[in-house]
């Protein structure tokens, strides 16, 4: 999905993406400064301007191989309510040259099996055979620190948002090539695939005024309070308009002599719901605050402490904070949800087989006050592949044109190959042509080649009746209220010292939010995340967002 239309790029829009977005070209100073042991002063940093930040990005080429049933709307995903009939061959030559790339990539699954039918298909097609390292997920980040410290890296390597090392801007130069001469300008339409992408994703990319990595584009919208509609509509049960409406529905629902109870750990919704800012934002004298520090996240804590204190939280989530919450949800246990957007459509495909009546849906868009809503947008990609600082020239370009081939968009047969193998032997079509993994395509397929390169975000799993529809319809409702985060597009790697400050003040929140201590204990709490480095990280906030002019 293109996130924004290149049409919506204003110079503010693409400074606010590339200006201090443009990682450590804003960072930089700041981190030399903050991270040698001085006191968390703001020292002056650089902010380079549109016009040279926007040279180093692929001029956009959009590529459609079949149309959207459902256009998107004010960036929000488009759908497919049918899979497309024909498909083409969008690349008529394979890619590789032969012989073996190494790549490392995560999994969030149980892992295929190394030698499988699956890869054998699409390394044929690639002309390479490609050799995955897979890295269980929760063990990633520590296995990307260790081959970046011992200087042993794959050629190609996948880094989610979420696992960049500490103080990567030092070291991306020396480990991953500077693809900016390949990719920049019209330079991309070598590789159609890839400057089909958008903007905005290629330039959360950027390092050291350097085009560094191939993203994977994000969609619009981070997650959603997910309800079981079935079980809402059997009980005659409406959806929220309030906050008050929730904590009803929460004392309707929750029955522990039945076995359910309303919902788990929903806060981060709950915080959506107060129009809590994302992470920081400015009051009206124009300082710098911390979301915990508002108003409006006292009232969400509260909230959510007496769901957990009146026992609407199912209590194997209350006990743990890594209770089985997408289990509890689907058996019905737990009728409310918060989660990311692939959780509908991964819940749709383990339950429909053996209850065809499941049905889970967001909530329609609504606020506490009953008022106009806030919708914080996530960044425009959350995955990278960086290329091996060491390749000759003929290799990256041959790297590339693999990256490419995985990008390439439905209605491809290159696409088609990614996601559910060999037809016929990894999946089948419905009647309606919808294809759908066969036992063999569920064992041997996962995304792997899915992390290397992927086509912008579209919502096509029409094997679920409905679900195309539904997810297109949401997206569409809440897009008029989607909000940037004051912090969108900008990659700032915190001083090493500091960067354990987020989970302690969530560990201390989490103890208020489930009784181990007095929510009237709140501004104690932020006054110990203050002294223990809080304002110094407000202070180094504070200065590279001047730098990028918000």
């Amino acid at each position: 999905m293109n996130r924004f239309s290149e049409s919506r790029i204003s110079r503010r829009t693409l400074l606010s993406a590339l200006g201090a977005g443009a990682a450590v070209t804003a960072a930089g100073p700041l981190l030399s400064a903050c991270s040698s042991g001085g006191g968390g002063s703001t020292p002056g940093g650089s902010v380079t301007d549109e016009d040279s930040l926007g040279a180093l990005l692929p001029s956009y080429s959009p590529i459609e191989y079949a149309a959207p049933d459902l256009p998107g709307v004010l960036g929000s995903v488009p759908g497919y309510t049918s899979y497309p009939a024909e498909l083409i061959r969008a690349v008529a030559e394979p890619p590789g040259t032969g012989g073996e790339v190494t790549a490392m990539t995560p999994a969030y699954w149980p892992l295929a099996p190394s030698d499988n039918a699956y890869y054998r298909a699409v390394n044929e097609r690639l002309g390479a055979d490609v050799s995955f390292s897979v890295v269980n997920g929760s063990d990633y980040a520590a296995r990307l620190n260790a081959q970046l410290a011992g200087g042993q890296l794959p050629e190609l390597t996948v880094i989610p948002d979420w696992d960049v090392p500490a103080r990567f801007g030092e070291a991306v130069g020396s480990s991953f090539t500077d693809l900016t001469e390949y990719l920049q300008g019209d330079a991309a339409h070598a590789y159609p695939h890839l400057a089909n992408l958008p903007t905005r994703a290629w330039a959360y990319c950027v390092w050291n005024e350097g085009l560094r990595a191939v993203p994977t584009p994000a969609g619009l919208f981070p997650l959603a309070l997910y309800h079981r509609r079935d079980l809402f509509e059997q009980a005659g049960l409406a959806p929220p308009r309030s906050a008050d409406d929730l904590y009803r529905l929460c004392t309707e629902i929750t029955d522990p002599d039945a076995g359910r109870w309303a919902c788990g750990n929903i806060f981060l919704e709950v915080k959506r719901m107060f129009n809590v800012p994302a992470e920081w934002s400015r009051d009206s004298a124009g300082n710098l605050v911390n979301e915990a520090e508002t108003e409006s996240f006292a009232e969400a804590v509260a909230f959510m402490a007496r769901l957990f204190e009146e026992g609407h939280v199912h209590p194997t989530v209350a006990g743990s904070t890594t209770g089985q919450e997408k289990e509890l949800f689907e058996s019905g246990a737990m009728w409310m949800l918060s989660d990311g957007m692939g959780a509908w459509q991964e819940a749709l495909a383990r339950q429909l087989p053996s209850n065809p009546t499941f049905d889970m849906r967001p909530f329609p868009a609504f606020s506490h006050d009953g008022g106009e809503p806030v919708y914080y947008t996530q960044e425009a990609a959350n995955l990278m592949t960086f290329l091996r600082s060491d390749l000759p020239r003929e290799r990256v370009e041959e790297l590339l044109r693999i990256l490419d081939f995985c990008a390439a968009p439905i209605g491809s047969e290159e696409n088609h190959l990614i996601n559910y193998g060999v037809d016929g032997e990894h999946s089948e079509r419905d009647a309606a042509g919808a294809p759908s993994l066969t036992d063999l395509g569920s064992r041997e397929i996962t995304v792997t080649y899915g992390f290397l390169a992927k086509p912008p975000y579209i919502v096509d799993q029409s094997q679920y009746p409905g679900y195309v529809e539904a997810m297109h319809a949401w997206e569409a409702e809440v897009a008029p209220f989607q909000v940037d985060k004051l912090t969108d597009g900008l990659r700032i790697e915190e001083p090493p010292r500091l960067t354990g400050l987020a989970q302690q003040l969530d560990d201390r929140i989490q103890d208020l939010l489930r009784g181990r201590t007095s929510v009237s204990e709140l501004p104690s709490v932020l006054d110990g995340w203050r002294r223990d480095g809080g304002d110094e990280l407000r202070e180094f906030y504070a200065a590279a967002l001047d730098e990028a002019g918000r």
